[in-house]
């Protein structure tokens, strides 16, 4: 009898050792980095327009800042210009979104231990929350990463050309005559 207990014992504590390894090995599984999808239309295929809107937050690319700007810290600077596009205005420039393909999102070789921020928009639905959201820039990392719903890529235009129209006039020109720099000073590299 002593020994069918004693079995039944290690029987049950081995069980909730494989279950403890199994949950850890799952977490560890979700944690892994992959490649970051992206389609638009799916993204706002079941949203009425009515119900999305767009909201970008800048600041001029030139303003230099004590310290690196999370994402939080800068939409809450007072150097932060805020633009809201309701989804009847976005209607004639979803195509614009579309654009943004799979083909965009090449993830860093190194990862950035910290945002620095300057530029942020967010597109989000009544519905169903933020839908996508596109961080800029990366600190330390590859030159001028982007986060695009979290995940760190490398610097693409279409990140850009898709919100210029949405900018006031001063603001868009700035930003290309910085990223124009930018371009400049990657071309020049050897």
């Amino acid at each position: 009898m002593y020994a069918k207990k004693h079995i039944i014992l290690v029987f049950g504590i081995l069980l909730l050792l494989v279950i403890a390894i199994l949950n850890s090995c799952k977490e560890e599984i979700y944690m892994l980095p992959t490649k970051q999808s992206l389609d638009f239309s799916e993204l706002i295929g079941n949203e009425n327009t009515d119900d999305i809107n767009l909201t970008i937050y800048y600041m001029s690319p030139y303003i230099l800042t004590n310290t690196p700007l999370s994402i939080d810290n800068f939409i809450n600077s007072y150097q932060v210009n805020r633009n809201i596009i309701k989804g009847r205005d976005l209607e004639g420039h979803i195509d614009l979104f579309k654009q943004i393909s799979n083909d965009d999102l090449v993830p860093v070789k190194k990862k950035s231990s910290f945002l620095n921020v300057r530029l942020y928009y967010v597109f989000e639905s009544k519905k169903n929350g933020k839908l996508f959201d596109v961080a800029m820039w990366g600190g330390d990392g590859d030159d001028n990463s982007i986060f695009v719903s979290g995940f760190e890529v490398q610097e693409n235009e279409i990140f850009y050309d898709v919100i210029m129209p949405f900018l006031p006039e001063d603001a868009a020109k700035e930003w290309s005559l910085f990223i124009n720099e930018l371009n400049a000073v990657e071309d020049s590299k050897p």
